[in-house]
């Protein structure tokens, strides 16, 4: 992970809150792909990400943040992704993808969060993570219209990178 990115965690009974700290990227994003992975399985259904502290997300982030409310959106449960504190290009990114109609975007401060702990984990060798990458496009790609005319390409070169 990038030493100058991380990701805080806490979670509560079936909540699970996320703080962003610095850039959310595709160098640092498989630990905590891991950690969602592993909170669904262990039937959490309410997430919520901090973006207060983030200074950017890219593509393959965002997907992975898709993917989550997408999974959620399955289950006849009031289950839902929050993403709070989203501002400036965050913002702008969140809803120019058409994440903001899948997910609950929220200005609002979240101050009930107990002990935040560091996300720690190994990071993927370069295979799994051309695949994570492709996964997240792909999944982008598939939320609309629009993203599919954006991330058309890049799935299309990584979907030929992993044929080789």
């Amino acid at each position: 992970m990038n030493k100058d990115s991380s990701y805080q965690v806490c979670t509560s009974n079936e909540e699970v809150y996320v703080c962003i700290k610095n850039r959310a990227s595709y160098l640092n994003c498989a630990p905590l792909r891991k950690f969602i992975e592993n909170m669904i399985s262990e039937g959490c259904t309410k997430f919520v990400v901090d973006f207060q502290h983030c200074s950017g997300a890219d593509s393959t982030f965002l997907g992975i943040l898709v993917g989550l409310a997408l999974e959620l959106s399955k289950s006849s449960n009031n289950d839902c992704l929050n993403l709070v504190n989203l501002s400036g290009r965050n913002l702008e990114t969140v809803q120019n993808l058409g994440i903001h109609k899948i997910a609950n975007v929220s200005s609002a401060l979240i101050n009930n969060v107990k002990q935040l702990e560091e996300l720690k984990g190994e990071s993927e060798n370069s295979s799994e993570s051309s695949k994570e990458i492709y996964k997240a496009h792909k999944t982008l790609l598939e939320l609309n219209e629009k993203n599919s005319k954006i991330f058309r390409d890049v799935v299309n070169y990584l979907e030929q990178k992993n044929d080789q």
